[in-house]
C-alpha cells in the first residue's frame, strides 16, 4: 500500500481495561454475570503488566479461521507468563527469597481471581496448582525450564481452566473472536495501545495525528472502572498525549447522568468542564446511548445537558457525538438517543446554538435494523433508500450542509471490509453527496465537512483497521474522488478541532515539542 502524505484519524480510543466498567460491557454483549465478573477481574489483574508487554506487542490475529481458539489460548498463556513473573530467576534457590516471592503471589490480585475462577471452572488439576504446598515447591525449585515448559507442566491446569472459562463464555456470542481480542488488546498499557496504532499508521501515511476520545461509563453500568474518571483518567491520558509529542489530541467525556445523580450545581458543572480543559483536552465526547440525549430529556437531565452545550458554544469547544442507532447501550433501545433529530432540536434552542462546533461520529452509520426493518444508511443505492425517514446518515449530511460548524466522520462502516458490494455502494453514495452543490437553505458543502476516522480499537475494528483503511483509500483514489481527498483525510478534521484555538489553550499544558509539532501542522497543512 502506497503511503499518503498526511492523515488525521479523527476517531480513535487509547484507553485500556482499567478505564471502563469492563464487567458491564461484557454483560451487554450477552456474557452471563458471573463469567463477566471473573473475566473483567482477570483482565484488571493483567492490565499494563511489564511482564506481558513484549508478548502482547508480538501477538496478532491474521486469520478469522480458528481466531477465537487462538485468542483464548493466548489469554491463558498470558496468565501463566504472569505467574512465572513471581518465580525465582534461574539459578537462585535462596529459600528466604523464595518465601517472599510466594507471599507476594498469594497476596496478589491475580492469585485471588484465579482462586475465584477455580470455584466455577476449575478441576482437580487446577486445584492442586493453586494449593499453597504445591506453590511452595515451585517457588523453591531452581527455575531451569522455559515458560512454555512450565505451562505444559507446572501450570497446565490453570491454563486449561482459563481457556475453559473463556470458551464457555463466548460459545454463543456473535463476533466472539473480535470481542475477546478487544479485551486482550485492552490489557496493554496506554503507551502500548498507542504504539500499536502507530504501527498501523506507519504503513499508511508519512505523518499522522490521532483524535482520541475518553468515555465516562461509570454511571450507566452496574460496575465501576478501576481508574476514577476525574482523579486518574484525565491525568493519565494527558501524560499519554504529552508522550505522543503532538500526535495525539485528546477529548474528554461528559456524562450528564453523573452530575444529575449528585444534584450538582452550575458551579460544580463548570468546574468539571474546566478541569478537563485544564488537562489539555481539545473537546468533549457526548455519548447518547449511555442513557441521555442532546435535547428532549427529563427536566433534571435537560438542565445539565443545556449547561454543558451552552458552555461549549460560548467558548467554541468541539463536541463529538456517537451517531448510529446502536453502540454501548445502557439499556435496550437507548442507541436511538443518537438520532440526529435530537441534535437539530439542540441546535435550534437559541441563536447561539447554531454556531455549535459538533461532529457526528460514524456519520450516521451503514446498514442497521430499526423498528423491525433495515435502513441502509451510507450504503443506500437509491434515492428512496437514502430518503428513508429513519436514515441517520441523510439526517447528518443535511445538518452538515445547514450549519457552519457541524461535521461528521466516516468511521466504523465495517460492512465495506467484508463486502465488495458494500464498498461499491459507499463509493457511489459518497460521490453523489460530495458533489451536491450548496443551496440557499443548505449553504455548506459536505465535501468541506466530512472526515476520515476508524473507531479503533473498538470491537469490529481492532483487527481490521488495515483492511478498512485500504478500502477507504481505494474509494478516494477514484478519479472523481481525488478532488476531495485532502479535505477528507486531514483538512476538515483540523478545521473542526479549531487547531489555532486548541494550540492557544494547550501551550501551558504540554511540552514544547508537542506544541511545535502542532504549529508546524498549522503552518504547512491548513
Amino acid at each position: 500500500m502506497s503511503k499518503l502524505p498526511f492523515v488525521v484519524d479523527a476517531h480513535t480510543h487509547l484507553f485500556n481495561a482499567r478505564y471502563v466498567p469492563l464487567q458491564g460491557i461484557l454483560e451487554s454483549w450477552g456474557i452471563w454475570k458471573i463469567p463477566a465478573k471473573l473475566i473483567s477481574k482477570l483482565a484488571y489483574s493483567l492490565t499494563a503488566s511489564s511482564t506481558l508487554k513484549e508478548r502482547l506487542e508480538s501477538f496478532s490475529v491474521t486469520s478469522k479461521k480458528g481466531a477465537t481458539e487462538k485468542i483464548c489460548n493466548e489469554f491463558a498463556h498470558l496468565v501463566c507468563i504472569e505467574i512465572e513473573h513471581y518465580l525465582l530467576e534461574e539459578g537462585n534457590s535462596d529459600p528466604e527469597l523464595a518465601e517472599a516471592y510466594q507471599e507476594q503471589f498469594i497476596n496478589s490480585e491475580l492469585y485471588s481471581v484465579l482462586k475465584e475462577i477455580h470455584q466455577y471452572y476449575g478441576d482437580s488439576e487446577s486445584a492442586q496448582e493453586l494449593e499453597l504446598d504445591y506453590i511452595k515447591t515451585k517457588w523453591t525449585f531452581k527455575a531451569e525450564t522455559q515458560v512454555q515448559d512450565k505451562i505444559s507442566g507446572w501450570f497446565s491446569g490453570i491454563h486449561k481452566m482459563i481457556e475453559r472459562m473463556l470458551r464457555k463464555s463466548l460459545e454463543f456470542l456473535e463476533d466472539a473472536a473480535d470481542k475477546i481480542d478487544f479485551v486482550l488488546n485492552m490489557l496493554r498499557s496506554e503507551v502500548g495501545i498507542f504504539k500499536r496504532l502507530e504501527g498501523y499508521y506507519d504503513n499508511f501515511s508519512e505523518r499522522y495525528v490521532f483524535f482520541h476520545y475518553m468515555m465516562d461509563m461509570a454511571y450507566p453500568f452496574d460496575d465501576n472502572p478501576k481508574y476514577d474518571f476525574y482523579d486518574q483518567q484525565l491525568e493519565r491520558m494527558t501524560a499519554l498525549e504529552n508522550f505522543s509529542e503532538g500526535i495525539v489530541l485528546g477529548f474528554s467525556a461528559f456524562d450528564p447522568l453523573r452530575f444529575v445523580s449528585q444534584s450538582s450545581s452550575d458551579r460544580v458543572l463548570r468546574d468539571a468542564i474546566e478541569r478537563s480543559l485544564e488537562h489539555g483536552k481539545a473537546g468533549f465526547k457526548f455519548y447518547p446511548p449511555m442513557g441521555y440525549k442532546p435535547a428532549d430529556n427529563e427536566a433534571n437531565v435537560e438542565r445539565v445537558v443545556d449547561y454543558f452545550l451552552d458552555f461549549c458554544v460560548e467558548y467554541s469547544i468541539p463536541v463529538f457525538t456517537h451517531c448510529t442507532p446502536e453502540g454501548f447501550q445502557a439499556y435496550k433501545g437507548s442507541g436511538l438517543n443518537s438520532d440526529p433529530d435530537y441534535w437539530e432540536q439542540a441546535l435550534k434552542k437559541n441563536k447561539q446554538r447554531e454556531t455549535m462546533r459538533l461532529c457526528f461520529g460514524h456519520a450516521g452509520g451503514g446498514k442497521r435494523k430499526m423498528n423491525g426493518r433495515w435502513v441502509k444508511g451510507w450504503l443506500s443505492d437509491t434515492e428512496d433508500e437514502w430518503n428513508d425517514q429513519n436514515n441517520y446518515a441523510r439526517k447528518v449530511v443535511e445538518l452538515c450542509r445547514r450549519y457552519e460548524h457541524v461535521y461528521c466522520d466516516l468511521s466504523y462502516l465495517h460492512e465495506i471490509v467484508e463486502s465488495k458490494k458494500a464498498q461499491e455502494s459507499l463509493a457511489k453514495r459518497l460521490e453523489i453527496e460530495l458533489t451536491r452543490e450548496a443551496t440557499a437553505d443548505k449553504p455548506f458543502k459536505l465535501a468541506d465537512k466530512i472526515m476520515y476516522g476508524s473507531d479503533w480499537h473498538m470491537v469490529s475494528m481492532v483487527n481490521d483497521i488495515e483492511r478498512y483503511f485500504g478500502q477507504i483509500k481505494a474509494i478516494f483514489e477514484m478519479q472523481k474522488m481525488q478532488l476531495f481527498a485532502d479535505r477528507f483525510y486531514f483538512k476538515n478534521a483540523l478545521k473542526y478541532v479549531d487547531l489555532e484555538a486548541y494550540i492557544a489553550r494547550a501551550e501551558n499544558v504540554f511540552s514544547q515539542d508537542y506544541i511545535a509539532r502542532l504549529k508546524e501542522i498549522r503552518t504547512h497543512l491548513m
